[in-house]
């Protein structure tokens, strides 16, 4: 029997081979675990290996986490993630974000901020809205301009919209428009403001739709206390802050890890690698992660959910082997 909460995990093609990656699937499929979220950067798209995933599980709810919103038109998406929700029987999230700028610009070739991200957000966010509605879209924005076509299916189509954002405009728009709200680890716990920019935009909506919006953090798990755990979970926190432009430094140096977001910024940009992931404190580690052995884990997941976490999502750290990964999957079998 699946368990009353919920719990996601991540998994990529990208990071795991094909074959190795379907035998976890099949692993999660009869565990605790009740979605999965299948990241996009610069190699595999997400919506291909979802289709490919679909065949290995039965019981996973499956969803972006996430496609970028430059890279794609909202047609275009609204379109794809259709086709997903009726390839997985309805058990389909879409899940959506800006990433940063040196990807969308770097990669994509597209200015990233212009017009504003939030305002591409916003009228993404409706745009997909209306498809989804099956009625015909008309709409004017200052980046997109649609008129009279709708989707070419019998019915309109119910697929959640999920929304990764740290900055607080961007969490308000996430609780005004999406369905959940996709944060990064569990920093966002460290400090009350976040979730007040929350509840400014689902103050917007209506009772019923506040009351079934998703909280599903990406936090960063490894169940094991060992010196080499750390030194991954280092390794990932420091590549983020480092490389990724300047939304989780900014971030980190919100929750007051200034000092260290220096450091590891100072080196990531000097072309230490090692020494920005030394940067990465024990405490920094501590409070935007979770590590430790299988209780532990499953006591600080706990921990989680009575805070109004309602979908935490396992993230293995960039590296973790395979046996290990296992293993982390295996911790939640008591939760």
């Amino acid at each position: 029997m699946k368990p009353q909460k919920n719990l996601g995990i991540t998994l990529s093609y990208d990071f795991i081979p094909p074959t190795l990656c379907n035998d976890l699937l099949r692993v999660l499929d009869d565990s605790n675990f009740t979605h999965l979220f299948v990241p996009e950067i610069w190699g595999r798209d997400a919506f291909t290996q979802i289709a490919s995933m679909a065949n290995h599980t039965s019981n996973l709810i499956l969803g972006t986490g996430i496609v970028n919103l430059y890279s794609r038109t909202p047609a275009t998406l609204a379109q794809t993630a259709a086709g997903l929700h009726e390839l997985t029987d309805g058990k389909f999230i879409l899940g959506l974000g800006l990433s940063g700028p040196i990807v969308i610009q770097d990669w994509h070739g597209v200015d990233f901020y212009h017009p504003s991200p939030l305002q591409r957000t916003r009228e993404y966010l409706e745009i997909v809205r209306l498809i989804f509605s099956g009625e015909r879209v008309n709409y004017s924005g200052q980046l997109f301009s649609l008129k009279n076509f709708k989707l070419n299916y019998d019915t309109p189509v119910e697929i959640p919209l999920f929304l990764a954002a740290i900055g607080p405009r961007n969490v308000q728009l996430a609780g005004e428009l999406a369905d959940g709200w996709l944060p990064i680890w569990t920093s966002f716990t460290l400090s009350p403001k976040p979730k007040k920019d929350l509840e400014k935009g689902l103050a917007q909506r209506s009772p019923k739709l506040r009351t079934s919006f998703d909280i599903a953090p990406y936090v960063i798990t490894v169940a094991s206390d060992s010196e080499k755990a750390r030194k991954l979970v280092q390794k990932h926190l420091a590549y983020y802050i480092g490389s990724m432009g300047t939304f989780y430094y900014q971030n980190m140096k919100r929750l007051g890890f200034t000092t260290e977001a220096d450091r590891i910024k100072i080196a990531w940009n000097a072309g230490d690698r090692e020494i920005a992931a030394l940067s990465v404190s024990q405490t920094m580690v501590e409070k935007v992660a979770i590590l430790g052995k299988p209780e532990d884990i499953v006591t600080r997941y706990q921990e989680l959910h009575k805070s109004g976490v309602n979908l935490p999502v396992v993230m293995p750290p960039f590296g973790c082997p395979p046996d290990l990964a296992m293993e982390t999957i295996a911790a939640f079998s008591e939760l």
